[in-house]
């Protein structure tokens, strides 16, 4: 057979195939509901385990059981296909039974970060018109103030200690948040009572396409500006068809640590989907403390993790396991944000150092394409690049100001057409239109608003961001005009610009800082209108967005076109870091 001609364009080439097996790229992808792929790829394996959490073991049969009876519970409380429901937790075992029991009945999770602002939270609920709202108890409060005069009629209230056994529970001294559930003025339930008797009702599950939008995930995390992503069964299950066709020697029953929160889709379709469909043993952690890494490792040696590149440099200076034997790892993947050179090159060293006999591999992709895009594997992993595109995904660099494909080598902005593209955002369809495009072609891409470019071999090397994203150390991506807009609305504020600075504590990512311009004749000091301001994103902003410092300057820096220069900002935030 004759060699196919190469063009020096990826999208035509697809040079990254080569890596791949013949039937990983035959392989046809799944049609059905993630919970249907839930059970397909578990059904032969119910006594295996599923969930470690603490020391609760939860089998898949176990799993399943858990899932009917959570979706009897949401149909007793009126939930039909259709029906969005609020999801605001942490990862505990009963986020997982309630994302599948929704599935199953046709509904849909909206997963929104607890930490979220109330403002926030109320336009969660009111732009779904959500009727019910389960929610972690420590952000309890925060949701009866955001559910007040809303379409919310019940609180489904989850506690940590739900699924953890009796001696455990009994250290932790339970508060009693019963009480409490039901003295609140919006009707409110605890997990055990809302599950509690609802096997004895017939589960009718409504019928859902494998087309239809399963969950929605977030943008970021606070008022007008979050757009809510809009995942279908085939986007999830497509993620974790590619995951599982990648040559990774992770096998059935091998013990995965999950860090990564479920509100974003990095943890939910990664973190828990995928890893459940190829029936790896989970092992949940609730709420990650970064300096607890190695405490972690040693303790469950899981076989594979994912996770932001901040996390794996607590592991390199944790002391616990600075003499340890890892060669029980397979898998180190970092998503999330770049990961430099420089720390690459020392985790590589550290992996090697302890018997690991594996490379860092690197991953690159957005909300909006599932979080799934590309991966690095074998002889893909190199230095700087993020691997190459998943096996039936499409990555190029195009001409941000033409549209022209550029050749491999050319830098450009990093654009993706994959089965994983979201359906859209939700109720937002001019925004949807602005990121997924229809080329000439008429394939469909996501454009990513990052630049950097395709080598001849099929790798993806990330260079920088066309968006003004601040990306904080443990991955959380902050929006710099969702600050902008709350201290524009003092009124002693003429202007400001909001961007990110190295943060001293990590070696890696940044934390958002305020330039701002007083008016002239504004009646109020710069030390009390600092006051006034930083309190003000303390009450509207969540605290992973909230500014570190506000500096007054007397004008801010344009472009010769007038805009303001955000990148000589940028600068100088840097600039003061090291002084």
């Amino acid at each position: 057979m004759e060699e196919q001609k190469l063009t020096g364009y990826p999208s035509i080439d697809k040079p990254w195939l080569k890596y791949y097996s013949e039937e990983a790229i035959k392989a046809p992808l799944p049609e059905c509901t993630i919970y249907e792929c839930l059970w397909e790829n578990n059904k032969n394996h119910l006594d295996e385990i599923a969930i470690q959490y603490f020391s609760t073991k939860i089998t898949y049969r176990e799993l399943f059981e858990k899932i009917d009876l959570a979706a009897k519970a949401f149909s007793v409380k009126g939930i039909k296909r259709g029906d969005v429901v609020i999801i605001a937790s942490v990862t505990l075992p009963e986020v997982v039974f309630s994302v599948y029991a929704l599935n199953k009945i046709g509904a849909i999770p909206n997963m929104v970060d607890p930490r979220t602002s109330t403002e926030g939270i109320r336009n969660y609920i009111t732009e779904v018109s959500a009727t019910v709202v389960l929610t972690i108890d420590l952000a309890y409060q925060k949701i009866v103030q955001s559910a007040k005069n809303t379409t919310v009629k019940q609180i489904i209230l989850l506690s940590a200690t739900d699924s953890m056994k009796f001696l455990l529970k009994s250290a932790l001294k339970l508060k009693n948040w019963k009480k409490k559930a039901t003295s609140s003025e919006i009707p409110s339930i605890v997990w055990s009572n809302f599950v509690k008797g609802a096997e004895n009702n017939i589960l009718i599950a409504r019928a859902s396409r494998h087309e239809d939008c399963c969950m929605i995930v977030h943008t970021g995390g606070t008022t007008g500006f979050s757009k809510g992503v809009m995942l279908s069964n085939d986007n999830v299950n497509a993620g974790f068809h590619q995951a599982f066709h990648t040559p990774i020697t992770m096998q059935r029953q091998d013990v995965f640590l999950n860090i990564m929160p479920p509100f974003i889709a990095y943890g939910m379709v990664l973190g828990i989907h995928t890893a459940l469909c190829w029936g790896w043993k989970s092992v949940l952690i609730p709420k990650f403390d970064p300096q607890k890494f190695g405490e972690l490792l040693l303790k469950h040696r899981p076989n594979g993790l994912i996770g932001v590149p901040a996390y794996f440099e607590n592991m390199l200076g944790s002391k616990k396991v600075q003499r340890a034997d890892l060669s029980f790892i397979k898998v180190v993947l970092a998503g999330g944000d770049r990961t430099p050179v420089e720390f690459e090159q020392r985790l590589n060293k550290f992996l090697a150092t302890h018997k690991a006999r594996i490379h860092l591999s690197k991953g690159y992709s957005l909300t909006e394409a599932s979080a799934t895009a590309t991966v690095s594997f074998e002889n893909t992993v190199k230095l700087g690049s993020a691997g190459i595109p998943l096996v039936n995904t499409i990555i190029s660099s195009f001409d941000e100001n033409n549209g022209r494909e550029l050749t491999n080598g050319e830098l450009g902005e990093i654009c993706i057409s994959s089965p994983t593209i979201m359906m859209g955002y939700y109720s937002n369809d001019a925004a949807t239109r602005e990121i997924i495009r229809i080329h000439n072609d008429g394939t469909k891409w996501v454009h990513t608003g990052d630049f950097g470019y395709v080598d001849k071999d099929g790798l993806i090397y990330i260079e920088g961001r066309l968006k003004r994203m601040i990306v904080r150390y443990d991955g959380f991506k902050v929006f710099p005009p969702f600050i902008e807009k709350v201290i524009l609305s003092n009124t002693a504020v003429d202007c400001c610009c909001a961007v990110g600075r190295p943060d001293p504590s990590h070696r890696h990512g940044m934390l958002p800082v305020v330039f701002a311009v007083m008016k002239s004749d504004a009646e109020i000091s710069k030390s009390e209108l600092r006051a006034e301001l930083l309190n003000k994103c303390n009450a509207e902003l969540p605290e992973y967005s909230q500014p570190v410092e506000i500096l007054f300057v007397s004008e801010l820096p344009l472009t010769p076109i007038g805009k303001i220069d955000y990148r000589t900002l940028e600068k100088q935030a840097e600039e003061m870091t090291k002084a």
